[in-house]
Formats: C-alpha cells, sequence, structure tokens
C-alpha cells in the first residue's frame, strides 16, 4: 500500500447514548461533521467508542451506520477484530465480511471491501499470549485469511508485547500485513526500525507524538483525541500546529478520567472534552452528557473541561452544536 494514498490521522469515534441505553446517531453524525474537515479515517468499533464492551448488535449498528456514508462524505474504514482469542478475532472479521458483502451486493470480500472504503481489518495479539512463537502462530492463523489487516500494539489490554521482530517477520511472510498501530507507550516498533519500509506505522495517544513524527519514525496518528481536537491534530500534521495546548488539557482530562472511569478513561476523557465543544459556555447549563447504559458522566469531569479549556482559549462561546 502506498502511504501517500492512505490518510494519516486516524480516530475511534465516540458512541453516543440516549437515557435509555439506545445510540444516539444524531449526536454521532453532528460530530463527525466536525471532524471530516480534518479527518477521514475511522476505527470502528474502537476503545473509545466502547468497543470492548459495546454489545455486539450496537457494534454491528455503528459499522452499518457508517458503511452507508453521510451527506458530507464517507469515511476510510478499519474495521476492528480486537478480540481475546485467535478463533474469536477470525469469526469476528468474516461476520464483517458477511455484512460488507450483504452491504455492497458483491460475492468478494475484497470487492466488497474496496466499494465501501474498507481498508484493513485491525487486530491484536490473544490476551495473555506472551511466547512469541505462539504469538507468531496465533497471528498468523488470523493472516492466513488473506485479508488486508492491521495489527494493533496493546498491551495495556492484551497483557502481551510483541516484539518488532515477531511483526517483521509476519510482513514478510504476508504482503496483507499493511498497517502497524502502537500504543504500547514505548514505540518499540517504531523505533527498532525493522518496519519502516514494510509498515504504514500510526501512534496512539501516549504523550507529545511531535518529535517522532518528525524523525520519520511514524507515518501519521490514530487516536482518540481526535474527536475533541480534529483541527489541531490536522494543523501539527501538516507542520502547522504544536502539540501545546492542547495536549495539556488531553494529559489533565485522560489522568482525571482514569481515577474512576465509567466507561474507559480514553471514552470518559473525550466525552467531556466534545460535551464542551458542543455547548461552548453554556456547557454547565446542558444535561450531563451519557456514558454507555445511559449513565450520566460526573460533571466534575465536565467542569475540569470547561476549565481546562477556558484557561488556555480553546472553550468557543457557541459551540458545534448550536
Amino acid at each position: 500500500m502506498l502511504r501517500e494514498q492512505f490518510p494519516r490521522l486516524w480516530f475511534p469515534p465516540l458512541t453516543y447514548y440516549r437515557a435509555d441505553g439506545s445510540l444516539d446517531f444524531a449526536r454521532m453524525d453532528a460530530m463527525l461533521a466536525r471532524v471530516y474537515p480534518h479527518c477521514q479515517g475511522v476505527l470502528i468499533p474502537g476503545s473509545t467508542g466502547d468497543g470492548w464492551i459495546l454489545p455486539e448488535k450496537d457494534q454491528e449498528a455503528i459499522v452499518r451506520h457508517f458503511l452507508a456514508g453521510f451527506s458530507f462524505g464517507r469515511f476510510r474504514m478499519l474495521l476492528g477484530a480486537l478480540k481475546g482469542d485467535t478463533a474469536q478475532t477470525i469469526s469476528a472479521i468474516r461476520r464483517w465480511c458477511e455484512i460488507l458483502r450483504e452491504t455492497s451486493g458483491l460475492t468478494d470480500d475484497a470487492a466488497a471491501m474496496a466499494a465501501l472504503g474498507v481498508e484493513g481489518f485491525v487486530i491484536c495479539v490473544p490476551n495473555g499470549m506472551t511466547d512469541s512463537a505462539a504469538q507468531e502462530a496465533a497471528l498468523g492463523e488470523v493472516l492466513e485469511l488473506g485479508l488486508p489487516t492491521a495489527f494493533y500494539q496493546l498491551p495495556q489490554i492484551t497483557g502481551a508485547l510483541v516484539a518488532p521482530e515477531v511483526v517483521s517477520r509476519l510482513a514478510d511472510y504476508f504482503s496483507n500485513l499493511i498497517l502497524g498501530k502502537d500504543s504500547g507507550g514505548g514505540d518499540e516498533m517504531a523505533q527498532s526500525g525493522l518496519l519502516k519500509d514494510k509498515l504504514m506505522l500510526l501512534r496512539g495517544a501516549e504523550g507529545d507524538p511531535t518529535a517522532l513524527l518528525n524523525a520519520g519514525c511514524y507515518d501519521g496518528l490514530l487516536l482518540s483525541t481526535v474527536n475533541s481536537f480534529p483541527a489541531e491534530y490536522d494543523a501539527l500534521l501538516q507542520g502547522t500546529g504544536t502539540f501545546g495546548a492542547f495536549g495539556e488539557v488531553i494529559s489533565l482530562l485522560f489522568d482525571a478520567a482514569a481515577k474512576a472511569p465509567i466507561s474507559n478513561a480514553f471514552s470518559d476523557a473525550n466525552r467531556a472534552i466534545d460535551h464542551a465543544m458542543y455547548y461552548g459556555s453554556n456547557t454547565l447549563q446542558a444535561p450531563a452528557p451519557l456514558c454507555i447504559g445511559g449513565k450520566p458522566l460526573p460533571m466534575a469531569l465536565v467542569q475540569l473541561a470547561v476549565d481546562a479549556l477556558s484557561s488556555r482559549d480553546l472553550l468557543p462561546a457557541k459551540g458545534y452544536g448550536k
């Protein structure tokens, strides 16, 4: 895959809820319309969208919603198959393929993906699998499907770190391994130099990515906070912006959300920031944002978001929800 043909900026969209726990697609679409001019790549369902705990029927509803497209355009998609073991991962990919064929009316998986803008499927190493030979065999079994695939390094969830050498050998053998996403915090895959000419490498939300982007270690970003700061990340990748003020807001909110998460820190922190961006100066008069199951996000976290954004001149007087 040519890097110049692949988006450099990706994000896992927030999932929005009504009080009865049902999905609020109108609210989701308002956020997506704000993000789209700056970022056209989505990972669905991802951790920020509660993908680890969202019922299968809701995950499928979200994917179908994106496959239908939007009035403002169509996103390029990575579909998550982020399961705990190999069999579940393969089953998830096969289910997504069924939906793609059904939606497109095509019988070939690759043709259906191309027609709908699906770039690949995202997989992790099986949970708790620390032996490198077992990791290589398990990931290889998924790659044997022959479909475009991205490897997601996510030891915070899987409890296992995959060495760059393993990913490099898999990339040598399987041409359908096209992308690596590193949220491990140590940047092992990028800093090893073993994958630079083999995979497109995307980085997660672990601190300021500027130096590693400038050094050419990464080709782009896939991170939750594009939900909140799409224009800022776009400018960062274009070399016209800095991580500075909005990075400070991210750090404050992630630290606070991690202390008592409702969904997870990625989701809760972004939900608080996005809520403030949606309502602007009227945020504290608006109802609390709702998390999975219709549970309200603590207003203390929303207050922190408002204060952090205001003190850095990032809170709009009129939010994008108007």
